[in-house]
């Protein structure tokens, strides 16, 4: 475990602990390790104890050998799983061999710090204790998790059929076809755990499959139209791979990327509606250097694959993001975008509906 100074550290072991310290953290503190495992080896890092001053202090993860490598994650808040008992560890993975790790405080408030353990070509969470490490199928040579009978998932953390289904009782684990439970016919549900009929709603996570592109995404927007969920925009930590328009195939269980050649700048916490065969996406914030709050109306033409701008006629609404929109029909059959809310970067938190009329 380094000390807490001087605030630069390189660790070349292939596994070991990093830490603030014995005590809290300082305040205004600048901390950075680097951690060089070997080119594209896989690099674990588990947060085994995370306390600090939430959105003020930071811990941030590079997926390289600087800070102009990709952004893989931020933390800040609190993981204390000696606290909190049924509280998961996050683990964070890198591919390139490296792992730049960055600390800093403000002046205002420490707390514990953090304790990370790291380990170079490990697998996720030691395989969740339902699995072993193996290459044994690895062209690259990189460990993974092989599986016990009834467990699946990259850590071998998720049960095929959670509780055995209930058996014998309520249902049985099928290990032949799709994986999952079948449930006699008085009981449903992920594991037959509630009765024909139930007022209990559930979740059903499905199997989808994999996909080359990378996916991951926050404040986005989704629809659905004909059978495919649409996926606009959201922030990420990396857009040298990032793709402004998805589709997910409720059916098929796939995901593809739309290649569109022109349209709007990447952004997030924006709005969408559907109308016909349209998309139409108001306002959120610029994923550019200005980060600006636009006011932007955007059209995408679901059979054209193609975005158009639209330009409401004056006064010019105002630019907002978090906000929510939604398509309602007038009495005198008129087609209307509602927008409820949202912040603004001139007028701050706004309580005004905006309505723009889609066929005007």
């Amino acid at each position: 475990m380094p000390p807490p100074g001087p605030p630069e550290r390189r660790l070349t072991e292939l596994s070991g602990l990093l830490s603030d310290g014995p005590v809290n953290y300082k305040y205004k503190t600048k901390c950075t390790w680097l951690i060089e495992g070997y080119p594209n080896a896989v690099l674990r890092l588990r947060f085994n104890h995370l306390a600090t001053e939430c959105s003020w202090d930071h811990m941030y993860v590079y997926d390289g050998d600087s800070i102009y490598a990709p952004l893989i994650a931020a933390f800040s808040g609190l993981v204390v799983p000696e606290i909190r008992g049924n509280e998961s560890v996050p683990e964070v993975e890198t591919t390139s061999g490296y792992a730049l790790l960055h600390f800093f405080s403000d002046a205002a408030y420490n707390l514990t710090g953090f304790s990370i353990a790291y380990s170079i070509n490990s697998c996720p969470n030691n395989c969740s204790g339902h699995g072993r490490c193996s290459t044994a199928n690895s062209a690259s040579g990189r460990v993974y998790c092989e599986c016990e009978e009834y467990w699946k998932g990259e850590a071998c953390n998720i049960p095929y059929c959670r509780g055995n289904c209930g058996s014998p009782g309520r249902g049985y684990c099928d290990l032949t076809g799709e994986k999952l439970c079948v449930c006699n016919d008085s009981w449903q549900g992920p594991d037959c755990s509630l009765s024909v009929p139930s007022t209990e709603a559930f979740w059903v996570m499905p199997s989808v499959k994999p996909s080359a592109q990378s996916l991951g995404r926050a404040s986005h927007q989704a629809l659905v139209h004909s059978g495919l969920m649409w996926v606009v925009g959201g922030y990420s930590f990396n857009y040298s791979n990032y793709h402004m328009v998805l589709n997910y195939n409720l059916e098929s269980s796939t995901w593809d990327v739309v290649p569109v050649s022109s349209g709007p700048l990447y952004r997030y916490g924006h709005s969408l509606v559907l109308h016909q065969d349209d998309i139409y996406m108001f306002g959120g914030k610029l994923e550019s250097k200005s980060a600006n709050v636009t006011d932007e109306l955007w059209v995408f033409n679901i059979p054209r694959r193609t975005w158009s701008p639209r330009k409401p006629a004056p006064p010019p609404p105002f630019g907002v993001e978090g906000h929510s929109a939604h398509l309602v029909e007038l009495r005198d059959g008129e087609q209307v975008m509602l927008v409820f809310f949202g912040y603004s970067s001139v007028y701050s938190y706004v309580n005004k509906v905006q309505e723009y009329n889609i066929r005007k």
